[in-house]
C-alpha cells in the first residue's frame, strides 16, 4: 500500500503536465482554426491552400478531378476574390452533377455579382461628375387617352426599343395647365446620365389631379386629368411629332369604346345645339379664349385690345369652322413688323400705320360684316412665313379658305374698294337700321340699289 501511494505521488506531476499540455494544444488548435477562418481559408478542407500560384493548383486539379468534391464553398469564394478565374472555372465545370453543385452555384453567383457591382461603381467614377458635362437623354414616351384623362408610359432611354437605365433617382415632376416636365438622374453603360421629358399638351390639364408611379424596370407611368372632357386629336400642341413619341396601343384599346361613346354623345349634343343660341355663345367663348393666346411684342402698335384683333398661329380664325368670325367670314389682315416700323423708338411710321388701320377697323365695322385683324411678324414669324407674306406692311383678304393679296394703297378709301368690303349688303344695312333715322334709312337703301344697278350695267358694257 505504501509503495502504491508512493508511485501515485511520483506520477501526479507528470499527469498534471500532460493535461496542461493537452489544454494548450487544444487552445492552439482553436486559435489557429479561427485565424484560418479570418483569412478566408478553412485548414481542414483548404484543398488549394498549399499552392502559391494558380497554375500549380490548376495542374493538380487537372490530374485529380476528385479534388473538386473536397473544395468547400468558402474556399471557392476566396479563390474568386483572389482572382484565380481559370481554376474556379475548371472547378465549376468539374462539379456539374455532384451533390453539392447547387450550393456551389449560389456561392459563385453571389461572389461574381458583388464583383460586378464593385466594378460598375469603379467605372462610374470615371464618368464626368460636373452636371454641365453629364449627357441628357430625352425619354421615349407612349401615350393614350380617354375622354377625361391622358396616360403616359415613360422609358428611361432615348428610344422605346433601346436599353436604358434600370432605375433613376432625384426624380422631379411638374405638371402645369399646359405642360409636363420630368427630370431624374441615373446611369447606363457605366456613365452618368440626366433623363428629361418636356411636353406641351394639345389642351389644358388639371395640375391638381395627377399621379405617377414606377412601373417595370426602367419605366414609369403617369395619369393626368384633362381640364375639360375631350377627345384630343394628338397629345402635343405642336403638329410635329417627336421620333420617340408613339401611341400606347394596349392602353388605348382599353378606352376605345369609352371614347367612341363620348364622340357619339358630343356629336348629338352639337347637333341639338346648332338650332339654339348656345352655339353662338360657345363659338364666342372659343374666339374669346383664342384671342388671349395672341400676345404681340411690347412695341407692337396693336399690343393692347382694341378694334383690331390680334392674330397668331394659336388663334388663326381664317381656318376655324365657326359660323361667325371663322373661315366663312371675310377677314382683312395686316401683317406688320414693329422693328421695321421703328416702333421701339416710337417712330412716325409706326403711329401712322396704327392710326390708318384702326380707322379701317372703325369704318369696316359700320358698313360691313368683315373683320379686321393684325399679325405681329416679329413675334409670330412662323405664321408669317407659312402665309408667305411679302414686303411689310402687307394686307391680305381671307374668305372661305381663299386668300387674296391687296397690293395697292391701304388707306380707308382704298380698302373700302376691296371686293367683299365695298359690297355693302342689304343684310348689313338692315343691321344698321336702329342707328339710322327714319328719313336716312330709305335713302341708304336707294343708294344701295343704285350702286347695284350701276355695277351690273358696267359689266354689260
Amino acid at each position: 500500500m505504501a509503495l502504491a501511494a508512493f508511485i501515485d505521488a511520483a506520477a501526479a506531476p507528470a499527469r498534471t503536465l500532460t493535461v496542461e499540455r493537452r489544454n494548450v494544444q487544444k487552445m492552439s488548435g482553436t486559435l489557429l482554426k479561427w485565424l484560418v477562418v479570418l483569412t478566408g481559408w478553412q485548414c481542414h478542407n483548404a484543398v488549394f491552400q498549399e499552392f502559391a500560384k494558380e497554375a500549380e493548383a490548376l495542374e493538380a486539379l487537372m490530374k485529380d478531378k476528385a479534388l473538386a468534391s473536397k473544395v468547400e464553398n468558402a474556399e471557392v469564394s476566396q479563390l474568386i476574390r483572389n482572382g484565380w478565374w481559370l481554376l474556379c472555372r475548371e472547378l465549376v465545370l468539374t462539379s456539374h452533377g455532384l451533390a453539392g453543385f447547387g450550393s456551389l452555384e449560389k456561392a459563385v453567383r453571389q461572389e461574381v455579382t458583388q464583383l460586378k457591382l464593385n466594378a460598375d461603381d469603379l467605372l462610374l467614377a470615371l464618368s464626368p461628375q460636373d452636371d454641365s458635362r453629364i449627357g441628357v437623354v430625352r425619354c421615349a414616351t407612349q401615350w393614350a387617352q380617354n375622354s377625361s384623362a391622358i396616360f403616359l408610359s415613360i422609358k428611361f432611354a432615348h428610344r422605346w426599343s433601346s436599353p436604358g437605365a434600370l432605375k433613376v433617382q432625384d426624380e422631379k415632376i411638374e405638371v402645369t395647365p399646359c405642360c409636363f416636365n420630368f427630370t431624374a438622374s441615373g446611369d447606363h453603360s457605366q456613365l452618368k446620365k440626366r433623363y428629361a421629358l418636356d411636353l406641351a399638351f394639345y389642351g389644358e390639364v388639371d395640375p391638381d389631379h395627377w399621379s405617377w408611379q414606377l412601373a417595370s424596370a426602367g419605366r414609369m407611368t403617369t395619369e393626368i386629368r384633362k381640364r375639360t372632357r375631350a377627345n384630343w386629336p394628338r397629345l402635343l400642341e405642336s403638329k410635329s411629332k417627336p421620333g420617340n413619341l408613339q401611341q400606347w396601343d394596349s392602353m388605348q384599346e382599353r378606352w376605345k369604346s369609352e371614347l367612341k361613346e363620348f364622340d357619339r354623345q358630343r356629336k348629338a349634343a352639337t347637333k341639338d345645339a346648332e338650332s339654339t343660341e348656345g352655339v353662338e355663345a360657345a363659338e364666342e367663348e372659343i374666339h374669346s379664349t383664342g384671342r388671349k393666346k395672341c400676345v404681340d411684342s411690347r412695341a407692337s402698335p396693336f399690343s393692347s385690345a382694341g378694334l383690331v384683333t390680334r392674330l397668331c398661329e394659336a388663334y388663326w380664325p381664317v381656318r376655324m369652322e365657326t359660323k361667325k368670325k371663322g373661315k366663312s367670314s371675310t377677314w382683312l389682315v395686316l401683317f406688320h413688323s414693329p422693328s421695321e416700323m421703328k416702333c421701339y423708338d416710337r417712330g412716325d411710321e409706326c403711329q401712322r400705320v396704327k392710326d390708318r388701320w384702326e380707322a379701317v377697323g372703325r369704318k369696316v365695322e359700320q358698313v360691313s360684316e368683315a373683320l379686321v385683324g393684325a399679325v405681329d411678324c416679329d413675334r409670330h414669324a412662323d405664321l408669317c412665313q407659312k402665309e408667305k407674306v411679302g414686303t411689310l406692311p402687307f394686307v391680305r383678304r381671307y374668305r372661305n379658305g381663299k386668300k387674296k393679296t391687296y397690293y395697292g394703297e391701304w388707306d380707308i378709301d382704298s380698302i373700302m374698294k376691296i371686293p367683299a368690303i365695298s359690297k355693302v349688303t342689304h343684310r348689313s344695312v338692315s343691321r344698321l337700321r336702329p342707328k339710322l333715322s327714319t328719313h336716312v334709312y330709305p335713302l341708304v337703301r336707294f343708294v344701295l340699289l343704285l350702286s347695284k344697278y350701276s355695277t351690273a350695267r358696267a359689266r354689260l358694257v
